[in-house]
């Protein structure tokens, strides 16, 4: 599955772009279609210099290696995401709603195709062992964001807290990232992500 990286950001006006350059963006749209495409392993970095319609030495001028763009993606994935995690959870409808679409804003069109790709585990692994870093502090900033709506809503009578906002808050993200682990493919995972969504709504009710 093909990934245009400016066409991400122009679904959420509030996101920042990647980059000014237009040939960054052109080297991370390459890289993730070479990556879903042939694997990690497999992809060279001549396979994005030529998608991205560059030579290999104007590639080197922004990247060092493959490892530092799957990096670059893996930041832009995370910084996407939040955005449109505190978009979703400022809709006013029910709360089971509001938290479907916020858990499926967290993962975002770019894990959508990693779930899809024949190299997804391969992706994925990679994404364990180059980007560790980035993935704590992602998965903290939608801790807190989930931890300051359950407070908000709690404030407000929309909802009940069933203990500490944040405690709850982790194990929610702790939940999401389990089902991204275990579900076979993407449809699966968003018909689980839709049952979490109820079954902690049911909790959160009021009376």
């Amino acid at each position: 599955m093909s990934i245009d990286i400016i066409g991400l950001k122009r679904q959420n006006a509030s996101m920042e772009p990647i980059s000014d350059d237009p040939k960054q963006n052109a080297i991370l749209t390459s890289a993730w279609d070479a990556f879903a495409n042939y694997g990690f392993r497999k992809t060279s970095m001549d396979d994005i210099a030529r998608g991205a319609g560059m030579s290999r030495p104007a590639l080197y001028l922004y990247y060092k290696n493959k490892e530092d763009i799957f990096r670059s993606l893996s930041q832009f994935h995370y910084d996407l995401a939040a955005s449109n995690v505190a978009e979703a959870l400022g809709g006013q409808g029910p709360v089971e709603d509001v938290l479907a679409a916020a858990f499926m804003a967290q993962y975002d069109k770019i894990v959508e195709a990693m779930m899809s790709s024949p190299h997804g585990a391969e992706l994925m692994d990679t994404g364990f062992k180059a980007c560790a870093d980035i993935a704590e502090i992602g998965e903290n900033r939608f801790a807190v964001l989930y931890g300051e709506w359950l407070e908000s809503a709690a404030q407000t009578g929309r909802v009940r807290l069933l203990g500490d906002a944040m405690q709850m808050a982790l194990t929610m993200t702790g939940a999401l990232k389990g089902l991204k682990m275990t579900a076979p493919d993407y449809p699966e995972f968003q018909a689980r992500v839709r049952m979490l969504a109820r079954l902690i709504a049911r909790g959160l009710s009021i009376g």
